[in-house]
């Protein structure tokens, strides 16, 4: 019982505030460090680095750390360039990347209608179709 007691000293209201500002802090540490535009398609990782998956987008001032032995493939949307860096320091630009300490970066400009790409478009994914009858597999295959 000393420990309800206890409790009861404290007001409900200091409580609320408390359990208020811990969500808080939490939903803040969840947010990405980053909050510019997606600039870059992650193309290629040759090994899991932090925050960082394979076909997700970059966004424009993220840092993304790598290992001398880690090797990532970005191609940037705008500007039709296809980066190819291992290791070092990598802070994602709005046309291309600034590196630092990098073992090996490549730059190449990719033939791209940047134009017709619409990465924000809501309607993007496969198209499903019911109700239709399985292929038959025919003598020729």
């Amino acid at each position: 019982m000393a420990t309800s007691s206890a409790l009861s000293r404290f007001p409900v209201r200091t409580i609320g505030q408390t359990g208020f500002a811990t969500l808080f802090a939490g939903a803040l540490a969840v947010l990405p460090a980053f909050a510019g535009d997606a600039v870059a398609l992650i193309e290629g990782l040759t090994s899991p680095s932090q925050r960082v998956e394979l076909m997700v987008y970059a966004h424009a001032g993220q840092v993304i750390h790598l290992s001398a032995d880690q090797t990532i493939v970005l191609s940037y949307r705008d500007t039709c360039i296809r980066e190819t860096i291992t290791g070092g320091t990598i802070t994602i630009g709005t046309e291309q990347s600034e590196v630092r300490s990098g073992v090996r970066l490549e730059r190449i400009q990719i033939n791209c209608d940047p134009g017709k790409v619409d990465v924000t478009h809501q309607d993007i994914g496969g198209k499903p179709f019911r109700n239709v009858p399985p292929p038959t597999l025919g003598s020729g295959f």
